[in-house]
C-alpha cells in the first residue's frame, strides 16, 4: 500500500477556488494507487455526495471534511473521522452561515471547540488554543511543499511550534486541481473572483502548477527529510471510519396523540381516505393498501407518508392547489390519502415501480404547488410545523452555460465586449 494519503484536497465546489469536479480527484486518486483521499471544500460539505460516489466507482475512500473560516483570518482543515464529528461539522457550518450573508461566514473559535468532538484538525498555524481545543491526538501541524521560498520558511516556524508543543505532523500537498494543465483554469477563476484580469492579477494568480495530485512516490521525495509527515497520512486515513454510507438519515417523527405510534395513527388516515375513495371498498383495493402498509411499516416509513399527508391536508383546508405526481400515482396507500388523484388499483400500476425493498431506495413524492403567495403559505406551514431549523429548501448546484462561460472568462482574458458578445453567441449556436 502507498505510504501517502493526500488529505486536503478542494474542488471546484469550493467556488471559484478549486479547478476540477470531485470525480477528477477520485480518478487521479485511484490512477496512482492511493487508497484514499480527503476533500475538504471551503465552508461546506458540498461536494462530498459526487466526491462519495465517484469513489465508490473507482475502489477508493472518501474521506469528507471542510476547510473552516475563523473570525481571526485562518482557515483550519477539519476531517470528519466518526459519524459524530460529521454531525458537529455540519451544525458548525449550518451555525456560521446562519448569521451571515449568502457566500460569507466565519466560526469564532469558541465554536470551533463546542463542536470539535469526532474531527481531526489539520494546521499550518498550530498554537496552544488549538491543543486545547482538539487534544494531542486529533491534532496534526500540516507541512506543504510548492517550491515557494517563503512556504519553507512558513514550514520551518510550524516546524519549530509543532515540536515544542508536542504536535505531529502531516504532510499535504492540499491540491485545487487534478492535474497540471487545470492550473490554467484555476488562474481563470481566481480572476472572476476578484474581479480582474490576467494581466493585471499579478500575484493573486498561483506562482507554478504544483497544486495537483501528486503520486505517493513525488510525495515522499519532497518530504524525504520529514517521513513521519507522510506515515502519519496513512495512519489518520486509518482513523477516519466515517463515509457517507453510515448517515443513518431518519424522517422527522411526526406528532401522534397520547396511546398512538406514527404506524397506528396513519392505518386509521388511510382506512378513513380509502373508505371515501372506494365505494364500495372491496377486497382488491383493501388487499393492496394493507400489502403497501406493511411494507411501509417494515421500512419504518409511516412518518413520512404522515408529513406529505400533512402537508396536502393542510393545502386542501387553505384553498391551495396541490397535487401529488410522478410514481407516488403507483401507490393506493398515497391515493387513499388524498395526496394522489389517480386509483393504482382500477388502473392496475405497479406499487414497486414507487416503492420496493429490493431497491433499497427513499419513496419519492413530488407534490405540484401553484407559484405566488399560495405556495409561500405553504412553505412557511412546514416552517412552522417543524421549526426553522428542522426543515429546509433544496439547494441547486448552478454551472455555467457555454454563453455565460464565454462571457466571464473573457473578461478575465481581457477581451474587448465586442469579441465576449461574439464568442458568446458562438458557443450559443453550437
Amino acid at each position: 500500500m502507498p505510504p501517502f494519503v493526500e488529505l486536503h484536497a478542494r474542488s471546484a465546489f469550493s467556488f471559484l477556488e478549486g479547478a476540477c469536479v470531485p470525480e477528477e480527484l477520485a480518478g487521479a486518486c485511484a490512477q496512482f494507487d492511493m487508497p484514499a483521499m480527503a476533500l475538504l471544500d471551503r465552508n461546506g460539505v458540498y461536494g462530498a455526495a459526487r466526491f462519495h460516489l465517484a469513489a465508490q466507482k473507482t475502489g477508493i475512500r472518501a474521506h469528507i471534511g471542510s476547510e473552516i473560516t475563523c473570525v481571526n483570518g485562518i482557515t483550519y482543515p477539519l476531517l470528519a473521522e466518526t459519524r459524530e464529528g460529521y454531525q458537529n461539522l455540519c451544525r458548525l457550518v449550518t451555525r456560521m452561515k446562519l448569521r451571515a450573508k449568502k457566500g460569507e461566514g466565519a466560526a469564532t473559535l469558541e465554536e470551533l471547540a463546542e463542536f470539535s468532538r469526532g474531527l481531526i484538525c489539520l494546521t499550518r498555524h498550530p498554537d496552544e488554543r488549538l491543543l486545547d481545543i482538539f487534544g494531542r491526538h486529533h491534532l496534526y501541524a500540516e507541512l506543504e511543499r510548492h517550491h515557494h521560498r517563503d512556504e519553507e520558511a512558513q514550514n520551518q516556524a510550524i516546524l519549530e511550534r509543532a515540536s515544542r508543543l508536542g504536535i505531529p505532523l502531516a504532510a499535504a500537498n492540499s491540491p485545487a486541481y487534478a492535474v497540471p494543465a487545470q492550473r490554467e483554469l484555476l488562474d481563470v477563476f481566481t480572476c472572476i473572483r476578484n474581479h480582474t484580469t490576467l494581466a493585471d492579477a499579478g500575484r493573486l494568480l498561483e506562482r507554478n502548477s504544483e497544486r495537483h495530485v501528486k503520486t505517493p512516490a513525488e510525495m515522499i521525495r519532497l518530504f524525504a527529510d520529514l517521513p513521519e509527515a507522510i506515515a502519519n497520512t496513512l495512519e489518520i486515513s486509518s482513523r477516519l471510519e466515517f463515509t457517507l454510507a453510515d448517515l443513518g438519515y431518519e424522517f422527522p417523527r411526526y406528532p401522534v396523540p397520547a396511546g398512538e405510534t406514527m404506524m397506528s395513527f396513519l392505518r386509521k388516515r388511510v382506512d378513513e381516505g380509502a373508505r371515501l375513495r372506494y365505494v364500495p371498498y372491496h377486497d382488491r383495493a383493501r388487499a393492496q393498501i394493507e400489502r403497501e402498509l406493511a411494507l411501509i411499516e417494515k421500512l419504518k416509513l409511516p412518518g413520512y407518508f404522515l408529513i406529505v399527508w400533512d402537508i396536502v391536508r393542510f393545502c386542501r383546508h387553505h384553498d391551495i392547489l396541490a397535487q401529488g405526481r410522478g410514481s407516488a400515482a403507483n401507490s393506493a396507500v398515497c391515493y387513499a390519502l388524498q395526496i394522489t388523484a389517480v386509483d393504482p388499483v382500477g388502473m392496475d400500476l405497479l406499487f414497486e415501480r414507487f416503492l420496493s425493498e429490493e431497491r433499497g431506495e427513499w419513496p419519492d413524492i413530488d407534490i405540484d404547488l401553484p407559484s405566488g403567495d399560495k405556495r409561500e403559505q405553504a412553505i412557511q406551514y412546514v416552517y412552522e410545523k417543524f421549526g426553522k431549523l428542522g426543515a429546509a429548501m433544496t439547494a441547486n448546484v448552478i454551472t455555467y452555460r457555454g454563453r455565460s462561460a464565454a462571457r466571464e472568462v473573457g473578461k478575465a482574458l481581457g477581451f474587448e465586449r465586442s469579441e465576449e458578445r461574439r464568442v458568446g453567441k458562438e458557443c450559443r449556436s453550437r
